[in-house]
Formats: structure tokens, C-alpha cells, sequence
């Protein structure tokens, strides 16, 4: 099962299969990685096989329904699609490019005698590349909206460490960038010692991979507008003070849990937190100081038949 429906909010709706590594398209890598496979399924939206180079087997598509409900529930249908029954099925998000023919068998050996197997990344946290045992995937009615951790975390599992970068997914343009190419390592201040600045080097910095760490961390699942984020705390560190910033979006994110995360509540709660913001300890009706207002002339009955202008 190649699961290739996400909504890849983080890449502006890309689809993720069509993007291109080393001369193929990340579908191709990853039909490749499962190409030992009796059946392969791919869960999303069908595009020509005219360049997959498909030669053991074909490729039949899925899609959930609705689409959008999310990893389980596009595994669930890709299950529901299969034509025989298999003891094992292998789940592979498309956006992983790393994972190949010998990650596969890994995972298929890992699983011998247990219900499933997934692979781990350095930090221990199971990546969407498993084998599983088609039995412990619910049913497509009971699948929609709920995450994969469901079945991540169900019955007997093993883990499949992550070798040569197998666990590297990609989610944003800074992905994209590194996948292509790479970008220079930042060095970044740690502490002082004796008055001697210490520095260790990270790699490029990614905002997408600490709000899924935090999430992780704090055990929620929630998608992040950073930018309606990050404006506000702007808004209210430009307007109020620059303490307020963090404590503005913590109340906004505690007023969102309060409303359910309605992605449009959030946006009407963050204007009205940028509203009393950019109005805050100015009087009623007073004039926006950015504003500019100083006189035009009018030189509507000046001659400018005459003018000569730069380039």
C-alpha cells in the first residue's frame, strides 16, 4: 500500500508523488521499494503508470471515502482493494524517499511471528513504513479521522531501526530543498563557559519538524497555521509589549481547544485577538500612527506636457 492522498498543506497542495529525486518521481520510488510485492495498491488520486516502468506486477488505485480522512483510513481502503489475501501487508507513505527494497525486507522479516512492524527513526518514533497484518486494520467505516498511531500501537509490534536515512520524509519546501541538494549546516550559540561562546552544528533549521516534535511531546494531533500564528504574536508584540506575543498565542490555542480546533473559529478568534492588539492603549476613534497623511498638492493646472522622466 503506497499511500499518496495527503493534503500536503506544508507544500501548498503539491502532490507529493510527482515531485522528482534522482531522475524519478517519488511514486517511482517508492513502487520501486515494494516492487517484490504480489499486489501493490496505491491509495489517492490515480495519474498515468505510462513511466513507472512496471514490469512483476500492476498497480491498481484506491482512494478513502471521503477523501482526506487521513493514513488509516487510505490503508483501510487500499486493504478493502486488495483482489487475494495476503498474511502481510506493507504500508508505505509516498514521501519516503529513502526507504528501498532492503527497508522492505526488513520490515517483512521484523513482522514474522508478530502483528506488525515499523520503522523507527533515530528517536525511536514509528515512521509511516510498516508491514502489518491486513486483519489488524479496521474496517473503512471505523477508520476515517482516526490516526495511524491506532494501529502504530496495536497488538504485538516490533521496531525496525532507520539506516542511511530511510526514516527522512518530506513535508515542506525545506525538504524539498535538502532532497535536491542540501543546505549549508547552522552553527548555533549553546552556551557560554568562562566567558567562551560554545556552538554545536544542527542541521537546517525547520519550524513543520518542531511543531510535529511538540506535538508528539505534548500528545496532541492538530494541523498548525503558523503564519495566523506568527502574525499575531507579531501584532501583539509590535502593539501591546513584547511579552505579550507568547501569551497571546497561548490563550488563542486555549481558546481553540475550547472551540474544538474549527479551523475557521480559530481564524475569527485570532482577528478579534489582532483587532484589540493593534487598537490596544490607544484612544477610541484615534488615528492609526502608521497611517500616513500629510497633504498632496494639487497641480492639476500645472503644465507637465514638457517633463522628462528617468527610465
Amino acid at each position: 500500500m503506497i499511500l499518496t492522498g495527503g493534503g500536503a498543506r506544508r507544500l501548498g497542495g503539491t502532490d507529493k508523488g510527482a515531485l522528482e529525486h534522482r531522475g524519478r518521481t517519488l511514486l517511482e520510488h517508492a513502487l520501486a521499494a515494494v516492487a517484490g510485492a504480489a499486489e501493490t495498491v496505491v491509495v489517492g488520486p490515480e495519474v498515468s503508470t505510462r513511466r513507472l516502468g512496471l514490469r512483476a506486477h500492476t498497480v491498481r488505485f484506491a482512494r478513502e471515502s471521503p477523501p482526506g480522512g487521513g493514513p488509516l483510513a487510505g490503508l483501510a481502503a487500499g486493504v478493502t482493494a486488495l483482489e487475494d489475501d495476503h498474511e502481510l501487508v506493507v504500508v508505505l507513505a509516498v514521501d519516503m524517499p529513502h526507504v528501498g527494497e532492503d527497508t522492505v525486507a526488513r520490515l517483512l522479516a521484523a513482522a514474522e511471528g508478530v502483528d506488525s512492524a515499523w520503522l523507527t527513526d533515530a528517536q525511536g518514533r514509528r515512521q509511516l513504513a510498516g508491514a502489518v497484518r491486513p486483519s489488524l486494520v479496521p474496517g473503512v467505516a471505523d477508520a476515517d479521522g482516526v490516526p495511524m498511531r491506532t494501529l502504530m500501537t496495536a497488538g504485538n509490534s516490533r521496531d525496525v531501526t532507520a539506516v542511511a536515512g530511510e526514516a527522512d520524509d518530506i513535508d515542506t519546501w525545506a525538504d524539498v530543498k535538502r532532497l535536491r541538494g542540501g543546505e549549508p549546516p547552522v552553527w548555533r550559540r549553546t552556551r557560554r563557559l568562562e566567558g567562551a561562546a560554545w556552538f554545536r552544528q544542527i542541521g537546517p533549521v525547520n519550524l513543520h519538524d518542531w511543531i510535529d516534535e511538540l506535538c508528539d511531546v505534548l500528545d496532541i494531533e492538530t494541523e498548525v497555521d503558523e503564519a495566523l500564528i506568527l502574525d499575531l504574536a507579531k501584532v501583539a508584540a509590535d502593539n501591546v509589549v513584547r511579552p505579550a506575543a507568547p501569551i497571546t498565542t497561548y490563550l488563542l490555542g486555549y481558546a481553540a481547544g475550547g472551540a474544538g480546533a474549527d479551523e475557521l473559529e480559530i481564524e475569527r478568534l485570532a482577528a478579534r485577538a489582532q483587532v484589540l492588539a493593534e487598537g490596544w492603549d490607544r484612544p477610541s476613534g484615534a488615528a492609526d500612527p502608521g497611517d500616513v497623511d500629510d497633504d498632496v498638492p494639487d497641480d492639476a493646472g500645472v503644465d507637465h506636457s514638457g517633463d522628462e522622466y528617468d527610465e
